[in-house]
């Protein structure tokens, strides 16, 4: 039906235009470390499972669970039976690789692979969040939730176990090495194997793939280590190395390294701190390197 052109204009059907579009933004620019910081926390919410169904969040909770209740236990009963301790560091360490391996392979690829997956990738490198920095974001946003696991419930137990001594000052004071030693592992630890489930996830766009290949790839490099290891007993030059195929024994190295135990079974697979240490070091570069790497050339 046609509208009248000598109606009055009251009676007309006609659009009217608002300009509604976006706006210059004119608050604070904070710049590109403060975009890679936005994104660490945007990663790290949405592997834990914050504001996602309560699926997503049963993994996580069950593996803070897992680290948390052995060191609420100590210090529960050391708090009625001083004597009493069944939790050390080289132990809880020793125990934290599993775990931490778990977490890794669940935190991972919703890091990087989703992102694969629902194609923003594009949007994220249109912006200020370029290559480089997404890669630094998503590294950091794993190294913070690893340590989360390696480092967070072990300091708990440091404080408690000082609070705990008859004199709580003095046991600060002389366990201000153990915190440094702490802190050393549980930082090597997080970078070591969050870094190489990073790298992994970063190949694909499918989390169960992903979830998959970082599993499958630690049980094998594991029974790859032992098998090589008994094949060259015969040439102990040789045999030593081949802790670097096994991330297990390297973590145990490291540890045993800062916290030595007599334990010959322990020292009898064991290497010195400074080679286990340089070779997660080495790991963590080489992992960031091919990430950055990837995402020049593709996407």
């Amino acid at each position: 039906m046609s509208v009248n052109s000598t109606a009055p204009a009251s009676q007309r059907n006609y659009g009217e235009i608002f300009d509604r579009g976006y706006l210059h933004y004119d608050g604070p620019r904070l710049g590109v470390p403060a975009a890679i910081w936005a994104l660490a926390r945007y990663s790290m919410a949405r592997a834990i499972g914050i504001r996602r169904p309560w699926t997503a969040k049963i993994i996580p909770i069950l593996i803070y669970a897992a680290v948390l209740i052995p060191v609420a236990l100590d210090i529960g009963i050391r708090a009625f039976v001083p004597a009493f301790s069944f939790l050390t560091y080289p132990a809880y360490f020793g125990a934290v690789y599993i775990l931490e391996g778990i977490f890794v392979a669940t935190i991972a690829p919703e890091m990087v692979s989703t992102d694969r997956h629902d194609r923003l990738l594009p949007l994220y490198f249109s912006r200020p969040v370029g290559r480089n920095a997404y890669v630094l974001a998503k590294l950091l946003g794993t190294g913070v939730l690893t340590l989360s696991i390696s480092l967070v419930p072990v300091l708990i137990f440091w404080v408690a176990s000082a609070l705990l001594a008859r004199d709580p000052g003095l046991a600060f004071r002389e366990g201000l090495d153990d915190l440094g030693r702490l802190v050393v592992a549980g930082t090597l630890i997080a970078f070591y194997l969050g870094a190489i489930g990073l790298a992994i996830s970063s190949f694909t766009g499918r989390k169960n793939v992903a979830v998959g290949i970082i599993i499958l790839g630690f049980a094998i490099s594991e029974s790859l280590s032992a098998a090589l290891s008994q094949a060259l007993r015969d040439q102990p030059a040789i045999e030593r190395w081949m802790f670097v195929l096994s991330p297990s024994r390297t973590i145990v190295s490291m540890v045993n390294g800062l916290f030595p135990i007599n334990d010959s079974d322990v020292a009898e697979i064991t290497v010195p701190f400074v080679q286990a240490a340089g070779v997660m070091v080495a790991v963590v570069v080489f992992c960031s390197l091919v990430m950055f790497l990837w995402y020049q050339r593709h996407d």
